[in-house]
C-alpha cells in the first residue's frame, strides 16, 4: 500500500489541540515503523521531528512532515499533464515563482516527461491563482526550454505585474525572451534570452543557451555558431537593459580563459568546449556569481569537465576568482555565498562534501561549513534564522548516504543547528517508482519560499502523476522553532 510519502496537511482553520490529534493519528500512516535511533526527536506535541544530524534525519524511520498539497490539475490518464517551474531561487530577489502579494504563482506545463525536449515541444505558461482554488490562466508559450532549468521563468523583481520567460524568435532562427503584463495582457519581445534579472528589474544577464553542454540545462534547434572553437571571443556574457531591449556583451569566454590559464592558454583543446553556464546577482546588484565551464575531449570516450565560479560587476569588470566547482549558489548577502561543495574544512583536513560559506574575497577557501550532507539545492529563509534545502534522489558513487530513490526536503536551524524534515518523497518516472539515476530526466525539488516565507513551494513526482507543483504549510514550525535549551 502506497504510504503518504508527503506527511500531514495542518488545517489552517483547525484549533491547535485538533491539529495535535491530526499529527499523532497520521504520523504512524507516514512511516512505517516506530523506534528511530535518533533520541533528539521532540514530543509528539511539538508537531514536528528534530535531528542533530543529517544522517539521523534520513535514517530516521518515525518522521513527521507537514503535508504537502498538489496545487496544479495533472489531467488525465490519456491526456496528463505536468507542470513545474523546474528551478530555485538563488538570492532574495531572484527567480522569483511568486508575485510580492503571494496570491499569484507561476508554473509552465508540459505534455512530455523521460525524453528529450525537441525544438517543437511548447511549454505553457501559466499564472495560478492561490486564492481562487488555484485556478490556472494561460498567458503564453515557449519551444525555449530544458528539463532542469525551465525556461526562466519569473516575475521581474518589484514587478507585481510583468513576467518574463525565454522562447524560440517567430522565425525559429534565434532565442528571446517574452514579457507578458498581466494588466494591460500585453507581450512583448526582447532580442536576447535571460538566465536572471537584476533586483532592482532593470538589467538581465545572459549566455548562448544552444552552447551548454550540461546535461539538460541547454535549448535545443539552434546550432551554437562557435561549435568548433574552444574559447572563441565572440561568445561570452551579456547584459540587457529589460525595458528597451539593449544589449552588450560584458565579457568574452576568451577573456575567461586568460584568467584560468594565466600562463598560457593550454594546447589540448580539440573537440573540447569552454563556455558560461550560470549567472546571479548578489543582494543588491552590484556584482554577479558567473560559473564557466571547460569541457576537454581526453581521449576517444574520455572526457574531462572542470567548473570555475568568479565574481565580477554587471560591467563585466574587477573580476574576481570565487572557489571551484560551484554547484547550487545562494548570495546570503553581497559578501558571501552559501553552496555544497567537496571542500577543505576550514579547520583543515580531508576535503568534506558539505554546506560551505565563502567570502567574495578571491580566495577560494570556504570561511565556515554549516553541516555535512550530499548536494541540494540551498536557500535562506527571510527570517534569516532557517535554511532550506533538499536532496537528490540517488547519490554520486561513495557518498554514504542510503536515500534508495527519495528525495528529502529539510530545514537547518541555524541558531540551534538542528535538521527538521520537511518531507520524503518518492522519485518516480512514467509513473513508477525508481532508485537509479535518471539523468537529464530527473526532477528536483527546487524549493522555494513563499514572500512571506510560511510556505514551501516545490517540484514533485511522488504521487506518480508525473512532474507537478506542492506546497507545504511550515507555519506551526517557524512559531515554535526548536528550543536553544
Amino acid at each position: 500500500m502506497e504510504s503518504l510519502k508527503s506527511g500531514i496537511r495542518i488545517f489552517n482553520y483547525l484549533p491547535a489541540v485538533l491539529i495535535i490529534g491530526l499529527i499523532s493519528c497520521l504520523t504512524s500512516c507516514n512511516n512505517a515503523k516506530k523506534g528511530s535511533s535518533s533520541g533528539d526527536i521532540n514530543t509528539p506535541q511539538k508537531g514536528y521531528s528534530i535531528y542533530s544530524s543529517f544522517t539521523e534525519l534520513i535514517n530516521a524511520e518515525d518522521s513527521k512532515y507537514p503535508e504537502a498539497v498538489r496545487i496544479t490539475d495533472a489531467g488525465t490518464r490519456e491526456n496528463p499533464t505536468y507542470h513545474g517551474f523546474f528551478f530555485y531561487n538563488c538570492a532574495p530577489m531572484d527567480l522569483l515563482q511568486f508575485d510580492p502579494s503571494g496570491r499569484y504563482m507561476l508554473g509552465m506545463s508540459v505534455s512530455i516527461e523521460g525524453r528529450e525536449v525537441t525544438p517543437s515541444d511548447k511549454g505553457e505558461i501559466g499564472i495560478i491563482d492561490l486564492r481562487d482554488h488555484n485556478k490556472w490562466t494561460r498567458v503564453g508559450q515557449t519551444t525555449a526550454w530544458n528539463w532542469q532549468q525551465g525556461c526562466r521563468l519569473e516575475w521581474i523583481p518589484g514587478s507585481s505585474e510583468e513576467l518574463i520567460w525565454d522562447d524560440r524568435s517567430d522565425d525559429g532562427k534565434s532565442f528571446v525572451s517574452r514579457i507578458y503584463n498581466t494588466r494591460t495582457k500585453d507581450t512583448r519581445t526582447l532580442p536576447r534570452p535571460i538566465y536572471t534579472v537584476s533586483p532592482d528589474g532593470v538589467t538581465a544577464l545572459t549566455h548562448d543557451f544552444e552552447r551548454m553542454e550540461h546535461g539538460g540545462t541547454n535549448f535545443v534547434g539552434i546550432p551554437d555558431r562557435y561549435k568548433n572553437q574552444w574559447a572563441p571571443e565572440g561568445t561570452g556574457i551579456w547584459k540587457m537593459n529589460i525595458k528597451s531591449g539593449q544589449s552588450e556583451k560584458i565579457v568574452s569566454v576568451r577573456q575567461m580563459a586568460r584568467l584560468l590559464f594565466p600562463d598560457g592558454l593550454p594546447a589540448d583543446t580539440a573537440g573540447g568546449l569552454l563556455y558560461i553556464f550560470r549567472e546571479g546577482f548578489n543582494i543588491s546588484g552590484n556584482r554577479f556569481i558567473a560559473f564557466v565551464k571547460d569541457v576537454r575531449i581526453k581521449s576517444p570516450g574520455v572526457t574531462s569537465v572542470r567548473t570555475t565560479g568568479f565574481s565580477m560587476t554587471p560591467e563585466g569588470k574587477d573580476i574576481r576568482y570565487l572557489y571551484d566547482e560551484p554547484s547550487h549558489h545562494y548570495w546570503l548577502d553581497d559578501e558571501r555565498i552559501m553552496d555544497n561543495v567537496d571542500a577543505i574544512p576550514p579547520a583543515g583536513g580531508d576535503p568534506v562534501g558539505a554546506y560551505y560559506i565563502f567570502n567574495d574575497d578571491g580566495s577560494g577557501k570556504p570561511k565556515e561549513m554549516l553541516w555535512i550532507a550530499p548536494n541540494g539545492h540551498d536557500i535562506l529563509h527571510p527570517g534569516k534564522e532557517w535554511i532550506l534545502t533538499d536532496t537528490y534522489s540517488t547519490n554520486d558513487p561513495g557518498e554514504n548516504y542510503n536515500l534508495n530513490g527519495h528525495e528529502f526536503l529539510y530545514m537547518y536551524h541555524i541558531p540551534t543547528k538542528k535538521f527538521v524534515p520537511i518531507g520524503k518523497f518518492e522519485f518516480r518516472i512514467n509513473g513508477k517508482y525508481s532508485n537509479l539515476d535518471p539523468g537529464i530526466f530527473r526532477v528536483d525539488l527546487h524549493p522555494r519560499f513563499s514572500p512571506d516565507g510560511r510556505s514551501v513551494s516545490f517540484d514533485s513526482t511522488h504521487e506518480g502523476l508525473g512532474r507537478q507543483i506542492y506546497m507545504t504549510d511550515i507555519g506551526y514550525i517557524l512559531d515554535n522553532p526548536p528550543s536553544l535549551n
